[in-house]
């Protein structure tokens, strides 16, 4: 018995090399160099696709926060297919700038090229083409923010980007002009540089009241951009309450001064009130000797 017991632990001592050599055979068969850098491939795929997946939903987030909260100088990238079916087969995207924003209207203004591919208009910001003013067509587009919306959800505005410090892809959005000192005193224009630092102070507690206080001094003064300043803080209802006819009044008065913003601004709320007339508005302008081009009117100056 002791014999066999002794060849038994021999087969065994002897059999254990062998499934240590089939062992090996299987790891070396299975976890060679090739299989192990595809296996380092594929989790750097995973890691990739699941970043693009964040970035994506960051970037849907991004836009529907800046398109509630619209800005100046948002650029929205538009599928244009969407929006014009009489297109020529590489004429896909294009790119929209907002350039002012009065109440609940945004004015775009749209970019003169079209794209055939989306990666082609984020190359044409990284290259600059932006900053040169005859990229955007002249016309302006004044659209409600429920028309925006409903461009955004039919995917005609797939993105929208807010540049910071006027750059975006690590370009100029607008070309940036040296500043022009002047020792020139212009009444009402410190007041309205005040009252544009007082808005931006969020952290004050009166920031809105120190601001409409300073606009409105500024506006006395007759400063025409004080006076648009102030106008928009009664058409948004910011600290005071909307007032449409103090607005309208404001924005008129800078009109009056040959105020471009002024102009545009006033003829925007006034086709929302019924009882504003814009061909008196514009006579009334001539009268005063402003200089205007008026575009496709409805109506004639008498």
């Amino acid at each position: 018995m002791d014999s066999i017991k002794g060849q038994s632990s021999i087969n065994k001592a002897m059999k254990a090399p062998i499934k240590i050599e089939q062992t090996a055979l299987i790891f070396n068969r299975y976890f060679t160099v090739a299989n192990i850098l595809k296996v380092i491939a594929l989790l750097f795929l995973c890691l990739f696709i699941y970043k693009k997946s964040n970035q994506s939903q960051q970037e849907d987030d991004n836009s529907l926060t800046y398109l509630s909260s619209p800005k100046v100088d948002d650029i929205y990238f538009l599928d244009f297919r969407l929006l014009n079916e009489n297109l020529r087969p590489n004429e896909k995207y294009r790119l929209a700038k907002v350039v002012d924003i009065t109440g609940e209207i945004v004015t775009l203004l749209y970019g003169n090229v079209f794209y055939l591919r989306q990666q082609s208009l984020k190359d044409s910001i990284r290259y600059g083409q932006l900053r040169y003013k005859e990229y955007f067509e002249s016309k302006r587009y004044d659209l409600k923010l429920s028309q925006l919306k409903k461009m955004h959800d039919s995917k005609a505005i797939y993105m929208i980007k807010r540049p910071e410090h006027n750059m975006l892809y690590g370009n100029y959005i607008n070309d940036p002009e040296p500043k022009k000192g002047s020792a020139l005193y212009i009444p009402g224009k410190r007041e309205n540089l005040a009252g544009l630092s007082f808005k931006k102070s969020s952290y004050l507690e009166n920031n809105l009241q120190q601001a409409f206080e300073h606009f409105s001094r500024s506006a006395q003064l007759g400063f025409a951009k004080g006076q648009v300043n102030l106008a928009q803080m009664y058409l948004n209802g910011e600290y005071i309450d909307k007032d449409l006819s103090q607005a309208m009044y404001w924005f008129k008065q800078a009109a009056l001064q040959s105020d471009k913003s002024g102009v545009l601004k006033y003829v925007i709320v006034c086709r929302q009130v019924s009882y504003c007339q814009e061909g008196d508005f514009y006579q009334e302008l001539t009268y005063a000797g402003v200089n205007i081009k008026v575009k496709k009117l409805d109506f004639k100056l008498n």
